[in-house]
């Protein structure tokens, strides 16, 4: 998924200012999407530069002014390739699951110690998703979709025994097993 995308998906919707799409994304997309004020006003001149987007340059001759940005023709056409194209499935960094994967080198101890620490963050984050309004129509589903990752998660720990399997024992190299 790109910014510049996201982007034109709620210029699709209304026009914007840049702290009306930073709002937007921090509001509406935050389970599954992040973006600030410095990744969103370089996106916004690329799409300028593709001519996706227009800016009309509102407010008082004194004082701060505010762009609001609209897509254009040609940027609803390329959301609509966007939305129509194969997706891919993002390979992204996900720090919860790479401490599971690692979590052999604890003792058993503080290996059951730290899962149950994954479980407790895991709770906290969905009783956060589950607190905000689910929102109308593709956003909601999206919404819910984001709340099934940390329970489903939750689940697998759970019907795990609470521990992952134990680390096969390691080979020595050059040693042929028999």
């Amino acid at each position: 998924m790109s910014l510049p995308h996201v982007l034109l998906g709620f210029l699709n919707v209304e026009p914007r200012t840049g702290y009306d799409l930073a709002r937007a994304v921090r509001e509406e997309l935050d389970p599954f999407w992040s973006a600030g004020f410095s990744q969103i006003y370089p996106a916004l001149a690329l799409l300028r530069r593709r001519g996706w987007v227009r800016l009309r340059v509102l407010g008082p001759r004194r004082g701060p002014r505010r762009h609001l940005y609209r897509a254009t023709a040609a940027g609803r056409r390329e959301l609509r390739r966007w939305l129509a194209e194969p997706p891919a499935i993002g390979r992204g960094h996900d720090a919860l699951l790479a401490r599971v994967a690692f979590l052999d080198s604890l003792p058993a101890a503080d290996r059951r110690r730290a899962l149950a620490d994954v479980d407790a963050a895991l709770s906290r984050e969905t009783a956060r998703l589950r607190s905000l309004p689910l929102g109308p129509g593709s956003l909601g589903f999206a919404r819910r979709a984001a709340i099934d990752v940390p329970e489903s998660l939750r689940r697998f720990l759970k019907a795990s025994s609470g521990s992952p399997p134990a680390a096969p024992a390691a080979r020595r190299p050059g040693r042929k097993k028999r």
